[in-house]
């Protein structure tokens, strides 16, 4: 095997060693929490607006450093924007920081119904895990808080890609059905959720019935 795919091979293998996974109904059974709020974060046309002034930005600087020497002003803007840029967004960042477009958008105690539904629709059994090849957008997530205001854990969430996360490499396990019902709990707390009316409980059904046909 020549070096240069032996040494990939590693890097994924090393990739791979980072990942940890747990399913959601472990997750919110092991989660004592005293109150959650809700997020709506990177959607909404002034943060699309805004994003695409910083890309043009970003990609410039990126251009410039790969064939030239940045001046210091414009290294320390490279890598501000590389924190946005080149890696995948939460709800909080390495330093405990929101997400610059994070809004909150509901704060409910552990024994609110609102608290009760989330628990149940993560207690969901989890029969068949979505395996998309797409990169996830955490556009929603839940900040879990305990009795000293601190925060223990959170959830972000990709309703597109039906991914779900605590944080960088921590993934959530749940099944097709769980991402749907997540769906519905956020549209109901007021989340302009992409593609509302979609479901993909709906458009799997029409395409096994499909399929039986053939």
């Amino acid at each position: 095997m020549p070096a240069q795919q032996q040494a990939v091979d590693v890097a994924r293998k090393h990739m791979a060693s980072l990942y940890t996974y747990i399913n959601s109904a472990d997750f919110i059974d092991n989660l004592q929490f005293t109150y959650a709020e809700t997020y709506s974060l990177q959607r909404g046309l002034d943060y699309e607006q805004n994003i695409t002034l910083l890309r043009f930005d970003y990609d410039r600087l990126k251009i410039r450093k790969e064939n030239s020497d940045l001046t210091q002003p414009e290294e320390d803007r490279f890598f501000q924007l590389n924190e946005l840029f080149g890696f995948t967004q939460y709800v909080l960042n390495d330093k405990g920081q929101f997400h610059p477009s994070s809004k909150r958008t509901n704060t409910f105690s552990f024994n609110d119904p609102m608290a009760n539904r989330l628990t149940n629709i993560l207690r969901t059994e989890t029969k068949e895990i979505p395996a998309w090849l797409c990169s996830p957008i955490y556009r929603d997530a839940i900040v879990f808080y305990n009795t000293k205001k601190e925060i223990i854990s959170t959830l972000n969430v990709c309703l597109d890609c039906q991914y779900m996360a605590t944080k960088p490499f921590n993934l959530v396990n749940c099944d097709y059905v769980t991402y749907d019902l997540l769906k519905r709990f956020f549209l109901d707390i007021g989340h302009d959720i992409e593609n509302p009316t979609y479901s993909i409980i709906d458009n799997l059904n029409d395409l096994k019935k499909k399929h039986g046909k053939l």
